[in-house]
């Protein structure tokens, strides 16, 4: 069953344009992430400096094998030193209503 991810993240002030160019830098290994489906960047319209990253995965055990290679890489380290607290990441799956 598919995954979806909606993490939130707030950037310190004046860090936005540095998170958008990280993520511009490991967004094409992410989408080529074996189960990656799809992901999706928004910026709060009334907060430039707040992103919600959708995410859907084939399951959450290729979620969490890409969290544990991300984490291996360092990117948790260089996203620390931009965002203003942790990030939240929460998962769903789909109901079938």
């Amino acid at each position: 069953m598919a995954l979806h991810v909606i993490l939130e993240a707030e950037t310190q002030e004046g860090k936005a344009d540095d998170f958008k160019a990280l993520l511009t830098e490991i967004l094409p290994d992410t989408r080529r992430y074996e189960g990656c489906i799809q992901i999706e960047i928004l910026t709060n319209c009334e907060n430039p400096n707040e992103f919600a990253v959708l995410e859907q995965w084939q399951s959450s055990e290729a979620y969490q094998a890409y969290l544990n290679w991300r984490a291996e890489t360092g990117l948790f380290d260089r996203i620390g030193a931009l965002v203003s607290s942790a990030p939240s990441i929460r998962r769903f799956q789909r109901e079938n209503i």
